[in-house]
């Protein structure tokens, strides 16, 4: 029975009898594990605050037939402060959503872990505002999982112009004026794009996380930028996540 230790921020769980649960563990030395929290709904369960979703701690597991089993967990974070807004806690959710989709059981991914860590701070302590976490935590996250824009050749023709009106979802990137003109006429993939967009997308892309609110985005270009990566995280990772449109609702309802 081999003993492995390790960090991890709960994705979501299930609950398993009457006092256990199937913990979904995005860890930094084991990728995405599933692994049972046994006892871990009792009141007086040493396991019970770091078996709860966005809840970072230090594990001590070993691994079963099927699963992990958790003998040991340290709380480092709870992100207490998530729980205590419906707007934070519904980009949390959305987050953890995020990650879960893209990571694999099995396959390590210690950048998308710091990713998700680091986020789910900041948005827990307010230092950057949601909404431009919210663009650069979903761009890095595509870029970590093998789908960074392409932003600087036109995806369609591969040429390298001086100038690209329009970005193609489908194809992950800008696309120049003569293409534009013509194969992605009728393409309902294929979006405007500003300079001054483009240049916010390098800008999220290339910056670390902690300093992506050193440089003001104006409500125009944020809605572009928004608007595209909708469409390129949609086109791309093929999935409906619910947590984007329960937020989109406390978004609309709190104008």
């Amino acid at each position: 029975m081999a003993i492995a230790k390790t960090q991890g921020i709960i994705l979501k769980y299930s609950n398993l009898g009457e006092a256990d649960k199937i913990l979904t563990i995005l860890t930094r030395n084991n990728g995405k594990i599933k692994a049972i929290a046994k006892g871990s709904r009792k009141p007086k369960s040493s396991l019970l605050s770091a078996s709860e979703v966005f809840v970072f701690s230090e594990f001590v597991l070993y691994r079963g037939t099927n699963f992990y089993h958790i003998t040991q967990a340290t709380v480092r974070e709870t992100f207490y402060n998530l729980r205590k807004d419906l707007l934070r806690l519904s980009y949390a959710t959305y987050f953890v959503e995020l990650a879960d989709a893209v990571s694999e059981e099995g396959i390590p991914s210690e950048r998308l872990f710091m990713l998700l860590a680091k986020t789910l701070y900041y948005l827990s302590t307010g230092e950057i505002p949601t909404g431009l976490l919210h663009l650069a935590y979903q761009l890095k996250l595509m870029e970590i999982s093998g789908f960074r824009p392409n932003l600087s050749r036109c995806v369609s023709c591969r040429g390298d112009k001086d100038f690209y009106p329009k970005f193609d979802a489908e194809l992950g990137g800008v696309i120049c004026r003569d293409c534009s003109e013509t194969s992605s006429l009728f393409n309902p993939n294929a979006f405007k794009i500003s300079q001054g967009t483009v240049e916010a997308f390098k800008f999220l892309l290339n910056t670390e996380i902690s300093r992506v609110n050193t440089k003001k985005i104006d409500n125009t270009i944020f809605n572009e930028v928004d608007k595209i990566l909708r469409a390129f995280i949609r086109i791309h990772l093929d999935k409906r996540f619910r947590s984007l449109e329960f937020l989109d609702g406390i978004k609309d309802s709190e104008l």
